[in-house]
């Protein structure tokens, strides 16, 4: 059994993978849990979801958490797409839409906002783009076992 942290950042995943045409501008090449890796360069959208710094405190019977998500993003630009700053500012869009469709991740967490976004280009003519956008995720799970969002369970 994962924790209840665990659950959250796969369901996470799943959202992404699930975006797909015609209700999305976009499909995500690769949708992974972690950072992008190098070999996503070529791929056409990726995403990775990346866990950053948890803050707990005891609210007795729970531990009530803090998580902050970077979902990182990165396009390759292919010949005849849209100039690359307004890929960018499309796929930010789509990121975006995923976490504000998804606050709760399936009733695992108590509610997602978000906290900042970048996005990394030199110049308009870039043939890759990176960019992040940052979340915060509170969930809580019992005081006894982290994989139960049950209080004394």
């Amino acid at each position: 059994m994962n924790s209840v942290r665990h659950e959250i950042l796969n369901a996470m995943v799943s959202a992404y993978r699930a975006v797909d045409q015609p209700g999305w501008p976009i499909k995500f090449s690769v949708v992974g849990l972690g950072p992008l890796a190098d070999a996503d360069h070529t791929k056409r959208f990726s995403i990775g979801v990346v866990a950053g710094p948890e803050n707990q405190t005891y609210v007795f019977p729970y531990i009530q958490c803090t998580l902050q998500v970077g979902i990182e993003f990165r396009i390759t630009v292919n010949r005849g797409d849209a100039k690359p700053g307004v890929l960018a500012e499309e796929l930010l869009t789509v990121v975006k839409r995923v976490l504000i469709d998804n606050r709760t991740w399936g009733g695992r967490a108590i509610d997602t906002k978000i906290t900042g976004a970048e996005i990394d280009m030199t110049t308009y003519g870039d043939r890759t783009i990176m960019g992040v956008c940052f979340c915060e995720v509170l969930y809580r799970h019992s005081h006894l076992d982290p994989r139960n969002p049950n209080p004394d369970a």
